[in-house]
């Protein structure tokens, strides 16, 4: 037995059993003893969420010379003339009568300039036609609008509209939008998509629920499991996310909309003063400082604080209102200020749940709660113990089938103690890297344990030469043998796995995950070991 510990093969198996013992040891918590297994859905109990993106890709046909003349003719009640430069790009706007600069800042051209000429005046406004276009569709439908690509032109709209609503729009500028599902089509850009993910990802890490499943369906659906959390607490704390919006207070409860939560830039962690008031600190960028400024000078709270109220709004909700500071009031009479604090109150919960929204609460897009459901805690521990049993039903039947064929227990032993071993060494994996192990993935592994019998059953049966052991040369050749056919096993079932995974989301993807791994264990380090113990037991037997 000296020799065959001193095989490569074999230290690799036995050092790899050790760390999977040391991976899944039971380590005491506030619960009690705690493996690093992480459970999914079906067997920890939660809840699960289906959320639809709320948006459409579009392909609209239409002049931009007339979008403007629209906007400006319709803004300043007076003939409009526009001139499109190529060379500069420029457009040259000239409208009769005098136009302020305030003026053509409402309609959404901050840089313009603006020129008096005699009786009229010329506005030049520096941007491309897709930025007409951009700007005339986030104006028109009060959403975030982006510009896709230019073969063809295409945009999407991050909001939830029709192609009948987008239709008579275009139809005021004499436009409309390319026939077919080409012209509109219900959904968001990947980029989109994995934006979206993401930050529901990070909010709701942030929020201590780590064991979680974010997946995507088709670029309109996101799917969600919480582990752990009642659907009630789920569609809370998901259905929350949205699009962030800070208004100013007009005139009696209504507002106006000044930036969106793209605008700010960075959130630091709530602080309380000495008198027990907590704040969330946050910074604009430029772009929304300036926007910022404007909006409280325009509806005068600069100057009278206590009538115009800023207020945050999480789709449409309102999550914090109060006046200006009074010092911020003033500075902002003078120039834009993009460091400011949201003062809550003595209330430190409010600033931590305030501070979170600001973080990771401005979703690309808004999102339709379109389905949810849960399973129960006591159901998820009966689904656990039910595979456990069958686990060890499975490994029960193979050493029983296995003793059958050959009648040895030298050999029965150690096949079945190798396929317990990669059970255990796919298990160590799944909790080194935080793996949810839900039913199909637990499927998946009784599945990698009926493989890697076969496998094992091949080596034995390449091994025993007309029912006795081989020698010298003729061992390594048919133990060579039985490594080709399990490789070429091995092969086929990662390829067959491989669309299974590829399709990203649901069941597919952790039965193919844990699957591939298990092979993959099997075939680079259980099965040569076992390949080398169960020779050196028949040359025993045969000596």
């Amino acid at each position: 037995m000296t020799e065959i510990t001193r095989d490569p093969r074999v230290i690799v198996f036995f050092a790899a059993v050790f760390a999977s013992l040391l991976i899944l040891v039971p380590m005491p918590s506030e619960d009690g003893l705690q493996t690093r297994l992480k459970f999914g859905l079906d067997l920890e109990g939660g809840s699960w969420l289906q959320l639809k993106l709320q948006g459409a890709i579009i392909q609209p046909q239409v002049d931009p010379i007339k979008i403007l003349e629209k906007q400006f003719g319709d803004a300043f009640g007076a003939p409009v003339e526009v001139e499109w430069r190529q060379a500069t790009t420029e457009y040259h706007i000239t409208v009769e009568g005098r136009v302020t600069r305030a003026q053509v800042d409402n309609l959404g051209y901050p840089q313009a300039t603006v020129t008096p000429r005699g009786e009229a005046t010329r506005i030049s406004i520096a941007t491309s036609p897709i930025g007409v276009m951009v700007n005339f569709l986030q104006t028109s439908l009060d959403s975030d609008v982006r510009y896709v690509g230019p073969d063809p032109i295409s945009f999407e709209v991050r909001s939830d509209v029709t192609r009948e609503a987008l239709e008579a729009l275009l139809a005021e500028v004499g436009g409309t939008l390319a026939p077919g599902e080409a012209g509109f089509s219900e959904g968001v850009t990947e980029d989109t998509v994995d934006e979206t993910k993401q930050i529901l990802d990070r909010k709701l890490n942030r929020l201590g629920l780590a064991d979680i499943k974010v997946r995507v369906v088709d670029n309109k659906f996101i799917l969600i499991d919480l582990a752990g959390v009642s659907v009630t607490d789920a569609q809370e704390i998901v259905g929350k996310p949205g699009v962030f919006e800070i208004r100013i207070q007009t005139k009696g409860n209504e507002s106006m909309h000044v930036l969106y939560g793209s605008e700010i830039v960075d959130v630091s962690l709530p602080s309380g003063d000495r008198a027990g008031n907590w704040g969330v600190p946050f910074t604009l960028s430029e772009e929304g400082a300036r926007a910022f400024q404007k909006a409280a000078i325009d509806t005068g709270a600069t100057k009278n604080r206590m009538d115009h109220e800023v207020s945050m709004h999480l789709d449409n909700d309102l999550i914090f209102s109060a006046p200006l500071a009074q010092d911020l009031a003033a500075s902002l009479e003078v120039a834009p200020m993009r460091s400011m604090i949201a003062q809550v109150g003595p209330d430190s919960q409010r600033a931590h749940e305030l501070y979170i929204h600001l973080r990771e609460g401005a979703l690309p897009v808004n999102v339709e709660i379109i389905g949810s459901g849960q399973v129960t805690a006591a159901l998820g521990e009966q689904f656990k113990k039910q595979v456990l049993i069958a686990g060890i039903l499975a490994l029960l039947a193979a050493g029983f089938m296995v003793f059958y064929r050959y009648r040895r227990p030298k050999i029965v032993v150690p096949l079945v103690a190798t396929s317990f071993s990669e059970v255990l060494m796919m298990l160590a994996i799944a909790a080194l890297l935080n793996w949810q192990l839900d039913l199909a993935a637990l499927a998946g592994l009784i599945v990698v344990v009926g493989t890697g019998i076969d496998h094992l059953v091949i080596i034995t049966d390449e091994l025993l030469y007309e029912g006795k052991m081989p020698s010298g040369k003729v061992y390594l050749a048919r133990l060579s043998s039985a490594f080709g056919i399990i490789m070429a096993a091995a092969a086929t079932m990662i390829v067959a796995m491989l669309p299974l995974f590829g399709m990203g989301f649901g069941a597919f993807k952790s039965f193919a995950l844990i699957t591939i791994a298990g092979v993959l264990i099997g075939v680079l380090i259980a099965r040569p070991a076992y390949g080398r113990i169960i020779g050196r037991i028949m040359q025993e037997d045969r000596q």
